[in-house]
């Protein structure tokens, strides 16, 4: 692929390319009774720990109904825009949007608490903050541009489209990466997230412009190892969780399964164990990884 066909997507439109997250897609898909209990259950436990106000804390004591009920309730308040955010991609990713679905009215108000508390300038619509500084952003971002792009709902449209604006905005005007404040020289984790958002805004057919696709390439190539099978954090690197991001980063940006590099990354990480020790990052990525190579 070139770089101007970075991403595939749907040729019918946003919505299409969410189309395997539909209940009835789900029917014909390899989940089974067990998998989709276990979602279900995941779902009705962010029902419960969910705010008045729509959104989610990651410190879970917050929830009225949660009454100390949560063995690690966490503590970190400063990040209500990430947590919601993180809270509102188990819904979407399972189909159920701000418009469908028996947690419609739950979505809808994540959403709405998401657009509230966006600072709008000149550089786009911001949901940067103290707690989760750019990856809050990068979380928002993939959650406002999944739930305009599974709905074309037009009301989404400015929103999602502001938050890719600050994106682009925020990526570090000379190695092409983002990290905790906007323009800030990069890092692998941070990028992680900002790519992720920019996928999403592509599948739902927003405005990415080509440059900043192109310095996001320059980056990767910084941290690259092995000539791109491993990568590090700011410089180059082979850790487990970095080089998991590193190669998503690159199947997002179009290296297929014929790609040397990706290959040999590809058997790195298929010779790494799961993590038991909590390195839940590592794994989250390790999943990502092997779920777009047998795509």
């Amino acid at each position: 692929k070139t770089r101007k066909e970075w991403l595939t997507r749907s040729s019918d439109g946003g919505s299409g390319a969410y189309s395997v997250r539909s209940e009835e897609s789900r029917r014909h898909s390899d989940a089974t009774g067990a998998s989709e209990a276990a979602v279900a259950l995941a779902l009705q436990w962010f029902v419960n720990h969910q705010l008045p106000d729509g959104s989610w804390s990651f410190d879970h004591t917050l929830a009225p109904s949660c009454q100390g009920k949560c063995g690690n309730p966490g503590n970190l308040r400063e990040a209500r825009n990430g947590a919601t955010a993180m809270a509102l991609l188990p819904f979407l990713g399972a189909g159920q949007t701000h418009q469908k679905g028996k947690y419609k009215q739950n979505v809808r108000a994540g959403l709405y608490y998401l657009i509230s508390n966006m600072k709008m300038s000149k550089q786009g619509g911001s949901l940067h903050e103290g707690g989760g500084t750019m990856y809050s952003h990068g979380l928002a971002s993939i959650a406002l541009c999944e739930a305009y792009g599974m709905t074309q709902d037009r009301a989404l449209l400015q929103p999602a489209q502001a938050v890719v604006n600050y994106i682009c905005y925020a990526q570090d005007p000379v190695g092409g990466g983002w990290r905790y404040q906007p323009r800030q020289a990069g890092d692998t984790s941070v990028v992680g997230w900002q790519l992720m958002a920019l996928k999403s805004a592509h599948m739902s057919y927003l405005q990415v412009p080509p440059e900043v696709i192109k310095k996001a390439f320059l980056f990767l190539d910084s941290v690259q190892a092995e000539s791109g099978a491993t990568y590090g954090y700011t410089g180059p690197g082979a850790g487990q969780a970095t080089t998991c991001i590193g190669l998503l980063c690159r199947m997002y940006l179009g290296w297929n399964k014929e790609n040397p590099a990706l290959q040999r990354g590809v058997e790195h990480v298929s010779n790494w164990k799961v993590s038991t020790n909590g390195n839940m990052y590592y794994n989250d990525y390790a999943t990502q990884v092997a779920r777009h190579w047998e795509g």
